[in-house]
């Protein structure tokens, strides 16, 4: 869809019918599936602008303001018939009255009017005039009244079926502009493409302007607009009345029909065959008839005619009656010229057509004199024909595709061909490659895909005549009649190059024989003769110089091993074998200047140059005079043929050159062998050249050079010139194989430099540390640049990223101006393996902390951390352990910090941090020891004074001096509360422990006395 104008729904089938005016064709979409919108009107069909639908007799009418028409359809298009085609200056919007058999519908031209018509079109009449600008039209079928807007004047107007009672409802805003209108029982519906937007009315136009619905307001180009039942509840879709109308059946006043002819049809074709025949047949067709058909096929299929009878009125150039075929739907080229009598003007025998793409169009035009039975056709969908035909025809190619009863002519659009000589066609890349005398020049144009030529030659060609394509090794080869050689290029025109250009005087025809290596070619000049060389223009052979005049027309036969030839001169057909042994005269031809010849299995075809005869011809293998026939004439300049397959079928099989070592052309010879040509270098001039002077001396120097290659007709300058200060260009002018080339070069004097470059970024010396074991280290320094961007570095003696082993190396790198002045930077790369550990710096003494409070468990500890450095890594080393200053309990803790650098050296360092619990203060050893004794029942003062004994001893055996704060205890022998069965824990056999009694720091009330318990054996317990 491109620019939808009219629209209808069918409640039917569930299928909302369109005209788009962007896509010129009238097409229909289903609303409630996902399938894509089917087109079923596309020809003639150029402005689409009203459309409706007639539900009951299921019938498509639209109007086209461009062709002035109004026209109908079935719905699905097979049947089409133009309706009004006169008075009409643009048909614009238009309405239907199923019941009554009218339509009626809008002229927006000059004379603006509202008209009404019978249902086929007849009994035309206006029943509204004077209007300006009307754009919509919409039936009230209950009240028999239409209503349209205008545009221009802003108002809803109305009138009555037949005329009367024409009246202004109502006059709206300027900034309102309706295009589509559509009714119901309740309200006007407008469409608005300026604001964008629908707008309701009630249909007492009570609610207009500031009151109007807005029903929406979605930015959108709305246009035509439709108002119907979701399904067909109450139409009951009927059938034509009138008994044997096969064609349209069309509603007309007072419930009657008419039968109307459709002999426009839109057509698809498919492999189940088709039948077309014209109107009537097999009765004779109806006067005054203009039928247009489009027939379709699937993509990659063309379309098949097969003609089973024909009789049209016959006249002179067919000016009454015609029937025409083109390929394509708009005017493409024609399949068959304007046609009539009891014969197509199609030899030999054309009751087969095709078309070259999966579009055709057919016109069938009648007068109103003579008539005949018609036509007869079968048409179906078939893959294209694999044989193809094309001749070079001066400024255009012509080409049509070939089976043993049809030939079919298509005209490709190809400029800027002037005056076309040589043609052949690849079927591997569907290229036609033709020689062109006038702009002489070799070009190409895609059979499929190109509009234009491609220009691939220009130079050293003056009249390109023969021309060849090897498809197996895909090489072009032509002659040149007036430069008398034979040059080749591949396909593409990157390289050529000459290889016969001697001993000839005017090359003409040339073929190929691609599976044996060689090349044959005629030469009409004072001494006629044909030739034999192997692919590359080597071991020429001269095959035949006895009765010649002017071969010129060459073909082979592959089977038979034979080359043909028409000799202009002679007007005879002769052969000979490839090895130039029996040489025979076939058929002479009189009235005729055979130019170019191709063959078949069946059929030998030349082309006739003369003005007054030219024409394309054929003749059997057999050479009897019933095979002999015209296949195409008109006078036109026919001259070179070639047939070929369509497609490459595999037979081509295109190979490479087995020359692996080939950078040019890969040219074939006899016995699988290939020379590697080098493309013709064409005019070489010499290269560009500055030359220096010394400071002092004076500003001109002499030049000499090499001259290019070819006779020099002039140059600016001769080799062993003096030439001053600056540039000067030298300009030759040559005749290189017949043809006037140009070249040209400079010289630059400048007074010679003696400064060198100078470096920017000289990278320093750098040192590389490795690992123990390790060898050699990848070494990368930052891009060198030059001060002058004209300076060229040459060379670098390491270049960066290169591996450099144990040990010192210099790199040099050298640099040098466009005065050969040089300059160097060097600096040392050293490689040393590293095998000293990181240093640590800073590591903490030990730490001592004593806790206030009774009840602290734990303290916070804090500590600078220690700093690492490397010989080789710097600051850049690996912490293995790093522990952070954090919370420590009661007791001594070691701390490491440990690293390693990057050969895997390691260091470490280590303190103590002490944390003392509150019986662990200063000067808790020199207190008294405060004994808790009870007194015992019933003892004595011996035995307190025993007791006191014991206790004294105890105190001398325990009481020992305390560490000093700074000398933390051994780690082999620590506190006895580190260890198991310390303090707080049982003894254990074997344990080692030290024992301190330290004094309670609480006031211990003296008890009451009371009778001592028994002495137990463990005092301590």
């Amino acid at each position: 869809m491109q620019e939808l104008t009219g629209l209808d729904f069918d409640p039917v089938s569930g299928y909302v019918f369109y005209a788009d005016k962007g896509a010129q064709n009238i097409a229909k979409k289903n609303v409630f599936e996902a399938s894509p919108p089917e087109i079923i009107v596309s020809g003639n069909v150029v402005d689409p602008v009203g459309l409706r639908l007639d539900i009951p007799s299921r019938l498509v009418y639209w109007t086209d303001a461009a062709r002035g028409t109004v026209s109908v359809t079935d719905l699905d298009g097979t049947m089409i018939v133009t309706l009004v085609d006169t008075g009409l200056s643009a048909p614009g919007a238009i309405v239907t009255e199923p019941y009554e058999g009218y339509i009626y519908y809008i002229d927006t031209g000059s004379e603006a009017r509202v008209e009404r018509a019978d249902g086929d079109g007849r009994n035309q009449m206006a029943i509204a005039d004077g209007l300006v600008s009307p754009t919509s039209l919409a039936i009230d079928t209950d009240e028999r009244v239409l209503y349209w807007v205008d545009a221009s004047l802003n108002t809803l107007e109305s009138v009555r079926y037949d005329g009367t009672g024409r009246r202004r409802a109502y006059s709206y805003d300027e900034d309102r502009t309706p295009f589509g209108l559509v009714l119901d029982s309740d309200a006007f519906i407008f469409s608005d493409p300026t604001n964008q937007r629908l707008w309701v009315d009630d249909r007492n136009l009570t609610q207009v302007g500031e009151n109007s619905v807005v029903f929406r307001v979605d930015p959108l180009d709305y246009r035509g607009i439709t108002l119907r039942p979701r399904t067909a509840l109450a139409i009951d879709p009927g059938s034509c009345p009138t008994p044997g109308c096969s064609d349209l059946c069309l509603p007309r006043p007072n419930d009657q029909y008419a039968c109307v002819i459709a002999c426009d049809h839109e057509l698809t074709a498919s492999s189940s065959p088709g039948t077309l025949t014209s109107p009537g047949y097999p009765a004779n067709y109806p006067n005054n008839l203009n039928c247009v058909i489009h027939i379709r096929a699937p993509e990659g299929q063309v379309i098949q005619l097969i003609f089973h009878d024909f009789d049209l009125g016959s006249s002179r150039d067919c000016i009454f009656d015609s029937l025409v075929i083109e390929n394509g739907i708009d005017g493409g080229p024609r399949l068959l010229d304007p046609s009539c009598g009891e014969h197509l003007i199609w030899p030999p025998d054309p009751t087969v057509l095709e078309s070259t793409g999966n579009e055709m169009t057919i016109q069938f035009v009648t007068d109103g004199s003579i008539t005949g039975a018609g036509f007869s056709i079968t048409y179906l969908a078939v893959t294209p024909n694999p044989d193809i035909m094309v001749v070079a025809e001066g400024d255009r190619l012509r080409y049509w595709y070939r089976r043993s009863s049809q030939n079919q002519l298509i005209e490709p659009i190809v400029n800027p061909i002037n005056d076309s000589i040589a043609v052949d066609y690849d079927p591997v890349s569907e290229y036609f490659y033709y020689s062109d005398r006038g702009t002489r020049s070799i070009g190409r144009i895609h059979r499929a895909r190109s509009l234009s030529a491609e220009t691939l030659y220009t130079e050293d060609i003056v009249y390109p005549f023969g021309m060849c394509i090897d498809v197996i090794s895909r090489l072009l080869y032509w002659t040149d009649a007036d430069l008398g050689t034979i040059s080749v290029s591949d396909l593409e025109g990157t390289e050529r190059a000459t290889i016969i250009d001697t001993d000839l005087d005017s090359p003409g025809s040339i073929v190929v024989e691609p599976y044996t290596g060689y090349i044959y070619y005629t030469d009409w000049g004072s001494s006629a003769k044909i030739e034999r060389a192997e692919g590359d223009g080597s071991n020429r052979l001269v095959l035949v110089d006895q009765d010649l005049g002017l071969p010129r027309a060459l073909t082979m036969d592959f089977t038979e091993r034979s080359l043909y030839w028409i000799d202009a001169r002679l007007g005879t057909l002769q052969t000979v074998r490839y090895d130039g042994s029996n040489q025979r005269e076939l058929y002479t031809f009189h009235g005729f200047d055979p130019f170019s010849m191709v063959i078949d299995a069946s059929h030998i075809f030349f082309t006739d140059a003369l003005p007054e005869s030219g024409s394309i011809r054929f003749i059997g293998r057999d050479l009897s005079g019933d095979s002999r026939g015209l296949i195409f004439g008109g006078k036109d300049h026919y001259r070179g043929l070639a047939l070929r397959p369509l497609t490459d079928d595999g037979t081509s099989s295109p190979g490479t050159c087995p020359m692996t070592q080939c950078d040019g052309l890969c040219l074939p010879r006899p016995n699988n062998q290939f020379t590697c040509s080098t493309a013709d270098p064409g005019v070489v001039c010499p290269d560009d050249s500055v030359v220096y002077f010394d400071s002092g001396q004076l500003p001109s120097v002499q030049v000499t050079w090499e001259e290019p290659a070819g006779t020099v007709v002039s140059s600016s300058e001769d080799s062993g010139d003096f030439f001053p200060r600056g540039v000067t260009t030298v300009t030759y002018t040559l005749r290189v194989n017949g043809a006037i080339e140009t070249c040209t070069f400079t010289v630059t004097v400048m007074e010679r430099d003696t400064a060198p470059p100078v470096f920017v970024n000289c990278p320093t010396s750098k040192e590389v540390w490795v690992g123990p074991g390790n060898t050699s280290s990848l070494v990368t320094w930052d891009t060198v640049r030059l001060q002058d961007p004209n300076d060229v570095i040459l060379s670098t003696s390491v270049p960066s990223g290169s591996v450099f082993f144990v040990g010192r190396m210099t790199v040099t790198i050298l640099a040098s101006d466009i005065a050969s002045n040089t300059a160097t930077c060097s600096f040392t790369v050293t490689v040393r393996v590293d095998d000293i550990p990181p240093v640590i710096s800073q590591c903490p003494a030990n730490i001592t902390i004593s806790l206030v409070g009774k009840s602290e468990k734990e303290t916070v500890v804090n500590w600078a951390e220690p700093e690492a450095t490397d010989n080789s890594d710097g600051e850049n080393v690996v912490w293995v352990d790093r522990p952070s200053p954090g919370s420590f309990p009661v007791g001594i803790r070691e701390v490491t910090y440990t690293v390693k650098d990057s050969s895997n050296n390691v260091a470490s360092c280590t303190f103590y941090v002490t944390v003392k619990g509150d019986e662990d203060r200063e000067g808790d050893n020199d207190k008294d020891v405060s004994i808790i004794v009870g007194a015992a029942a019933g003892g004595g003062g011996a035995f307190l004074f025993l007791l006191f004994i014991i206790a004294i001893i105890v105190l001398i055996f325990r009481r020992r001096r305390r560490p000093a704060q700074d000398d933390p205890p051994a780690r082999d022998n620590p506190p006895a509360y580190f260890q198991p069965g310390g303090i707080g824990g049982a003894a254990r056999a074997n344990d080692v422990y030290d024992t301190t009694i330290y004094e309670s720091p609480y006031e211990i009330p003296k008890p009451a006395a009371r009778k001592l318990p028994a002495i137990p054996d463990d005092p301590f317990t």
